[in-house]
């Protein structure tokens, strides 16, 4: 990997590298040839990340390195000539790229470019909150009754939605006519674009709503609600930032491909124009034991849950010994608490409930997003658990908007975007038991009876099918 960084830092070679490892078990193959390289370098991370960079592991490898690089984390293009390493995150990135503020000479190396489609998205939404409103009557005042009454309005029609678990919706049409109304009162105030660029862009968004996904979030707990705008396709938004910019992509997995021609696609990308390079778990430390049971009821089956829960609970006393935690992962909200509750009755306070405080011997449910956002952060499991496949969920609005999308195109949705994502979920919940050679449960029969099944299971190869746990021996 670090040979493959320093062609492309050299040749100024677009590269995508598929690691199979989070960034702590890769990040000295792209620092060591940054550091050595005789040009400027970018480095985008997470703010942590950055943090983590720049305050403990440059240093560190910089010393052993006995090198002496330039360390900023602000671009300056004067500092260029200086052979400098920018450690910059990603919004002050996007800040650069988008207004054409960086060099085209100089290499930019993304950590964790398997986000980079979220973080973009995030990077162009607009949100419009409580305060925007306020701010709005008091730029005009003579129509604060008029904004008043019409969120009245809204605000009745939004808290007739019933209860999701995501609290988000997609805008209706006499949602979208009032915030309409509301914000054709900007239409001809051009001189105050940056005060009002909010209100501006929902305009735009709304009247061209084949290009956004428009929806409300709602926090019922403390009353409000806000209207946020993403665009549907990344691509048309961003694919002119990447001309003639070198650029090197760090991930721990895209798609089952050496070339992610789906992920390129997605953000405007020609990976026929990238060197592509894919790390595949080692066939003899890096198995994974894999149990999956058959005749098994399908989760929209009544019976799920119940046998669900039994099996859990037969899992996780089949541990004979507690030298590494247990994780469930349960996006169901009714289900999660049902498990939770049972589990507790007979485990007791080794039950945690999405919590980053576990130890050796915790049993923690939680689910899917609060694993891969906090994996790298906790105890490895030995014994990981799912209760159903992680397929999105078309409760999500921006999932139910994209397959929306597919559905107009006339193309297949789950096997060109939900499975996919399943994969690449699946993918990364698994990368830090894979270490210890633990045991993956999976408790959705769809695995087994599903002609998509195939590709789930070929997705975590290598791996050994078990018939039964037992865990006595790890």
């Amino acid at each position: 990997m670090a040979r493959m960084v320093a062609r492309g830092l050299r040749l100024k070679r677009s590269t995508i590298i598929q690691t199979g490892v989070n960034y702590q078990q890769y990040y000295p193959s792209y620092l060591t040839p940054a550091l050595l390289s005789s040009s400027s370098v970018i480095i985008v991370a997470e703010k942590e990340i950055q943090q983590q960079l720049v305050k403990e592991k440059i240093p560190r490898l910089q010393q052993w390195l006995n090198t002496h690089k330039i360390i900023a984390t602000n671009y300056k293009q004067d500092l260029i000539n200086n052979s400098t390493l920018y450690v910059i995150n990603h919004h002050d990135w996007l800040d650069l790229i988008i207004n054409h503020l960086l060099d085209n000479d100089i290499v930019t190396i993304i950590e964790e470019a398997e986000n980079l489609p979220d973080i973009i998205t995030k990077y162009l939404s607009q949100e419009i909150t409580s305060q925007d409103w306020y701010n709005l009557g008091l730029f005009f005042p003579h129509h604060q009754n008029f904004i008043r009454e019409n969120l009245a309005k809204l605000t009745k029609l939004i808290y007739t939605h019933p209860i999701n678990p995501y609290n988000s919706y997609l805008l209706e049409e006499e949602e979208t006519i009032i915030l309409r109304q509301l914000c054709n009162l900007v239409e001809n105030e051009k001189n105050h674009q940056k005060v009002l660029a909010k209100f501006i862009h929902f305009q735009k968004a709304l009247s061209e709503n084949k290009k956004y996904i428009n929806y409300f979030t709602v926090n019922r707990s403390q009353g409000t609600f806000t209207i946020n705008s993403s665009p549907l396709e990344l691509r048309f938004s961003i694919n002119h930032i990447w001309k003639n910019v070198p650029l090197i992509l760090l991930s721990n997995y895209l798609e089952s491909q050496k070339y992610p021609i789906n992920y390129g696609e997605c953000l405007g990308l020609n990976v026929d124009n990238f060197t592509c390079l894919k790390f595949s778990p080692d066939g003899e430390s890096q198995n994974l034991n894999l149990y999956f049971p058959h005749n098994f009821p399908f989760p929209n089956n009544p019976e799920f849950q119940n046998r669900v829960t039994q099996e859990i609970l037969a899992l996780v006393s089949s541990l004979k010994i507690n030298h590494h935690p247990i994780i469930i992962i349960i996006d169901d909200v009714p289900l999660q608490a049902q498990i939770t509750s049972n589990l507790a009755a007979y485990f007791g306070s080794r039950v945690q409930l999405n919590s980053l405080n576990i130890g050796e011997n915790s049993i923690l449910v939680c689910d899917i997003k609060f694993w891969l956002n906090y994996q790298s952060e906790l105890l490895t499991p030995i014994l990981l658990i799912f209760a159903t496949l992680p397929i999105p969920s078309l409760e999500n609005p921006l999932i139910g908007a994209q397959v929306a999308h597919y559905k107009n195109q006339k193309k297949d949705w789950f096997r060109l975007y939900l499975l996919p994502l399943a994969i690449k979920i699946l993918q990364q919940s698994t990368m830090s038991i894979r270490k210890n050679q633990g045991v993956i449960a999976l408790l959705d029969n769809r695995v087994n009876y599903r002609s998509y099944g195939v590709n789930i299971l070929r997705s975590l190869e290598p791996y050994a099918k078990i018939n039964y746990v037992d865990l006595y021996w790890q």
